[in-house]
């Protein structure tokens, strides 16, 4: 009598972007693209903004920045791209910190110094692997890397305001909103008026 071993499931792994990864950067950005303007994925703007998340020749930029640098999600068996996150030094970015602020006339500029925050970005699950974890998973890893490698002690990400959702997922893994919004970079792309981001924080 044979004894059937079980079957072993693909795990997910997640690991800095390195140069090698230009070889799947058509895959990659199709992820993006997929989780940010494809209906059904939970990241979805497709009914908010126009235009695509990032071109190819932007994402093989970014995929070599070292600055700002990008965290994969692969499938352990056929390696392929899951998902993607980017961390994002704040003193880079010149009006990062400066605020709207609910019940506040002036703008709200944050009072933990710029060079102690990070700004996450570029966060995209394949909507086709969903409830595999690999969200948690890659914001986990992003917040790990952000307190060891960079010494930070807060993590920014902007949302959408309208992604309730979304929003309440980030809760969840401890991220707090404060009454604070800015405004969506560029007008010519929103499709709703008045779309904005809400302003989550998370010490590290």
């Amino acid at each position: 009598m044979t004894t059937q071993r079980p079957e072993q499931k693909s795990t997910v792994v997640v690991r800095l972007a390195t140069a090698d990864d230009i070889a799947h950067v058509e895959a990659i950005h199709k992820v993006v693209n997929r989780a940010y303007r494809s209906e059904g994925g939970w990241t979805t703007e497709a009914h908010l903004v126009t235009e695509e998340r990032i071109t190819v020749d932007e994402l093989k930029e970014a995929l070599l920045d070292t600055v700002n640098p990008i965290l994969l999600a692969f499938d352990s068996e056929t390696n392929e791209p899951l998902g993607t996150i980017q961390l994002e030094p704040a003193e880079h970015y010149p009006d990062f910190g400066e605020y709207k602020k609910e019940g506040y006339s002036s703008t709200h500029t944050e009072s933990v110094p710029k060079d102690q925050q990070v700004f996450l970005g570029l966060f995209s699950v394949d909507p086709a692997q969903q409830s595999r974890g690999i969200g948690r998973k890659l914001v986990e890893a992003a917040l790990a890397h952000a307190r060891e490698n960079m010494k930070r002690t807060q993590c920014v990400v902007y949302v959408l305001y309208m992604r309730a959702e979304l929003i309440k997922w980030y809760n969840k893994l401890g991220f707090v909103d404060y009454g604070e919004k800015v405004n969506f970079p560029d007008s010519s792309r929103i499709v709703q008026e008045d779309t904005h981001f809400s302003v989550l924080r998370l010490p590290l």
